[in-house]
């Protein structure tokens, strides 16, 4: 069947995530969306602190209240200021490594770190692993993002369930804000199911583990979901505060910058200064991906937001979308492919093999006067994302 359009935002329902449409034409994104406008969200905040106080008991010794995964992008420093300054929490904060980090991300990690003086564990797979780990989800799923997906899905809960503390808290489900999978008033919570639908793709860290492959068994230990034995001693529970906020990346990041200096700074293939620059290849190698496996890529999920809080139009959103997705970023391929071990044609090869094979740089349309005042609304602070020189590995010194 072929793919309806959403009459308002740019998803279709081919959207990976389950999207559908009303009988007006609207997608179940933008319908759970309203929601940000009608809610009583003084309430919400409250109820999620009912949700807190029985999630953490009367048992008060406990070093940490929750364990917060961050990523080096302004948002999370929302996700602590509501954690510390809104609930009076005292977290664990934990990041899982995606080995390709930026200038950029690192130097928000850093001031995130001290910013709000917390305790801190970041950790790192085996590079030679992690490459491993590379090559197969590629070759099965067509995506070079899985690994880290599900090392940033397991790290907290598991590190949650060996200290026993009783919450994770994550700042956005995403299906939910794309694709309208709940609505907020469900307050869905992470599960290992929901982290195998949607994180995981329906694929078991235990799959990739075959003499095809080189992985053993010991190799994806630290992608291995905690066990429900270990979750039920805790219990470890694991809430989205866009549950109990109105969720607006961009308005956040925003706040984040003016009030604590976040970074942010120009990436490939979007206009979003605030989104994912923490991450060499997301806006690249991983967004023409993206493109080749499902037809779209990062800049219309960003695109979708903006035309949803009503800050630019459907036409705009279409110009910005196409002028942004005929960028090829030939010169961050060819570093990955090198990383990676590809062959110069390799990863042209691979992008071939999908059901929407990209093609190299096009012809970029220029921007109308009011769309190009759109993209130049994006706040900067640091150098561009394709200015670091190589794959930041280990914290700040150790590059490949």
């Amino acid at each position: 069947m072929r793919a309806q359009h959403c009459q308002r935002c740019l998803y279709t329902t081919d959207h990976p995530f389950g999207l559908t449409l009303d009988p007006e034409g609207i997608c179940s994104g933008c319908r759970t969306h309203e929601e940000k406008f009608r809610f009583d969200w003084t309430g919400r905040a409250t109820l999620l602190r009912e949700r807190v106080a029985a999630a953490l008991g009367r048992k008060a010794e406990r070093d940490y209240d929750c364990v917060v995964p961050v990523r080096g992008t302004p948002e999370y420093f929302k996700v602590l200021d509501i954690v510390i300054n809104d609930l009076g929490l005292r977290p664990l904060v934990v990041a899982y490594n995606s080995q390709f980090n930026s200038v950029a991300g690192i130097e928000n990690i850093d001031l995130l770190r001290d910013t709000f003086d917390v305790d801190f564990l970041h950790y790192t797979t085996n590079p030679v692993i992690y490459r491993k780990l590379i090559r197969e989800s590629l070759a099965r799923l067509g995506s070079m993002r899985w690994p880290f997906l599900a090392g940033e899905t397991q790290f907290p809960v598991q590190v949650a369930a060996d200290k026993n503390i009783p919450l994770v808290v994550w700042p956005l489900h995403q299906p939910t804000e794309q694709a309208g999978a709940h609505s907020y008033a469900e307050e869905v919570e992470m599960t290992r199911r929901g982290r195998h639908e949607y994180d995981l793709m329906r694929c078991e860290p235990s799959e990739f583990v075959t003499v095809e492959s080189l992985l053993r068994p010991g190799d994806i230990e630290d992608l291995e979901y905690p066990s429900d034995r270990d979750l039920a001693r805790v219990p470890v529970r694991g809430l989205y505060l866009a549950n109990y906020y109105p969720w607006d990346s961009r308005l956040y990041s925003e706040e984040m910058i003016s009030r604590y200096g976040a970074k942010c700074a120009r990436n490939r293939r979007t206009f979003d200064t605030y989104d994912r620059i923490d991450d060499c290849t997301y806006m690249t190698v991983h967004d023409v991906l993206k493109f080749a496996r499902i037809g779209y890529s990062r800049v219309t999920d960003s695109l979708c937001r903006e035309i949803r809080f009503g800050r630019i139009s459907r036409q705009d959103a279409l110009s910005v979308q196409a002028h942004f997705q005929a960028e090829y970023p030939l010169e961050e391929a060819g570093v990955f492919s090198r990383w990676l071990g590809l062959t110069p044609d390799g990863f042209s090869w691979l992008l071939g093999q999908m059901a929407h094979p990209s093609r190299e740089q096009t012809a970029r349309l220029p921007l109308a006067s009011g769309q190009l005042e759109f993209v130049r609304s994006f706040q900067v602070n640091s150098a561009p994302v394709w200015e670091t020189e190589s794959y930041i590995i280990y914290g700040k010194g150790l590059h490949v």
